[in-house]
């Protein structure tokens, strides 16, 4: 099955009106700025829950476990030691090979490298292309699946798919209005890929 992860802080309107279209997706709170935090995971965790989403819990266990999440991420700037031993599901974050064996070390079942494509949030990263991509997942695809992020858009999509890849994740894509064609193709990916 093909897995979409959308990064949010807080669920706002336009999240809310895209992700009401769209089936089989997975969140991924992430709310560094810590404004109404535990406010802003209870609302998330009932939507999701409605939706039949699978809600993450970006760098805190503690709250992920309370909240009976279905799992913790860990960013790529989250190197503790601990984290496997738990009855929740474990992703991560990584941005090159010594990243991900460190994540692979903390107990991540998936993992998002980024960036691949070049993004308007962080133009001070040039993206590593898809070459760089599908040589890290065929090199650790006995080990971690390993997903691509950064810079995914309706355009390069399909690209995403023709290297192999069993899901992506995106934060910018959910952050605007999504077109018709947009959400029948995520529905159509996420439920037949």
């Amino acid at each position: 099955m093909f897995k979409i992860f959308f990064y949010i802080n807080e669920l706002n309107d336009i999240q809310k009106e895209n992700l009401n279209q769209l089936r089989n997706v997975n969140i991924i709170y992430r709310n560094y700025g810590g404004n109404n935090y535990y406010q802003n995971a209870i609302k998330i965790k009932r939507y999701c829950k409605k939706k039949n989403f699978k809600l993450f819990v970006s760098n805190d266990k503690q709250l992920a476990i309370r909240l009976g999440s279905y799992g913790l991420y860990l960013p790529s700037f989250n190197n503790r030691d601990y984290f496997a031993q738990s009855n929740i599901k474990v992703i991560g974050s990584a941005h090159n090979e010594i990243e991900i064996r460190g994540k692979i070390n903390q107990g991540c079942e998936e993992i998002f490298i980024s960036p691949i494509f070049n993004t308007k949030s962080h133009i001070e990263k040039e993206g590593r292309g898809l070459a760089f991509y599908r040589s890290l997942m065929h090199k650790y695809s006995k080990q971690i699946k390993i997903h691509p992020l950064g810079g995914i858009n309706q355009k390069n999509i399909s690209k995403i798919i023709l290297s192999g890849s069993k899901g992506f994740s995106a934060k910018s894509m959910i952050e605007k209005k999504m077109s018709k064609s947009l959400i029948s193709y995520l529905n159509l990916i996420a439920t037949n890929l």
